[in-house]
């Protein structure tokens, strides 16, 4: 009997080893999926949150992307960008700012793409764990910006353990606010023609033009 317990002991406790996970590897993988996307498309809940003062404000966004150009449609403005330029349309206002991109920024809202790709120039990070979600399993993982005068102190990252593709993203902000990605309708590799990345003034008649370059 203690034989048989014995061998039940050992054997689970080699499960237990063969299951254990390789932090480095793991956002490894998910780096270099992101990496091998050509482009994509995908809807998401933008939310703005602040404990001390109770407040929740969400809203619904849309995202395409394609190597280092993206699109993002949320509260009310369009952001293009092709790599170098970018154009923020406020629709309502009628008025677009031009700016040239900023390889430093690091938000989501600046280049939603460079968490994903640049995650070891720019943070450091700690693996949290697996969290389930909806009958999905997650990896969770922190984020700590290397530069220090950015305005958020982490980035909280899930990631659907199976496919690889993100699920959730939270800035943590110093001056108490914090912003919530939860990305829905995720798809990869969808055609997208480059103009799509470009705001054509031309087919906005009427609309104020700042342009910051």
């Amino acid at each position: 009997m203690k034989q048989i317990l014995s061998l039940l002991f050992i054997s689970s406790s080699l499960t237990l080893f063969s299951q254990e996970v390789n932090p480095d590897g793991i956002v490894r993988s998910f780096s270099n999926k992101m990496q091998e996307i050509k482009s994509l498309s995908a809807t998401f809940s933008f939310t703005l949150e602040n404990l001390q003062e109770r407040i929740t404000d969400t809203h619904q966004g849309k995202i395409l992307a394609k190597g280092k150009m993206f699109y993002l449609d949320l509260m009310g403005m369009e952001v293009f960008s092709d790599g170098q330029t970018k154009w923020q349309y406020i629709k309502e206002a009628k008025e677009v700012t031009i700016s040239k991109m900023n390889i430093k920024e690091n938000s989501f809202l600046d280049d939603p793409m460079k968490l994903f790709k640049d995650y070891d120039k720019n943070f450091k990070y700690k693996y949290i764990g697996q969290q389930k979600s909806k009958n999905r399993v997650l990896h969770e993982v922190d984020f700590f910006p290397r530069d220090l005068n950015l305005p958020y102190s982490s980035v909280k990252l899930q990631f659907d353990a199976n496919t690889l593709e993100p699920y959730l993203i939270r800035y943590q902000g110093k001056d108490g606010n914090n912003y919530i990605i939860q990305i829905k309708n995720f798809k990869s590799n969808v055609p997208l023609r480059d103009d799509r990345f470009k705001f054509d003034v031309e087919k906005h008649k009427g609309v104020e033009v700042i342009d910051m370059r």
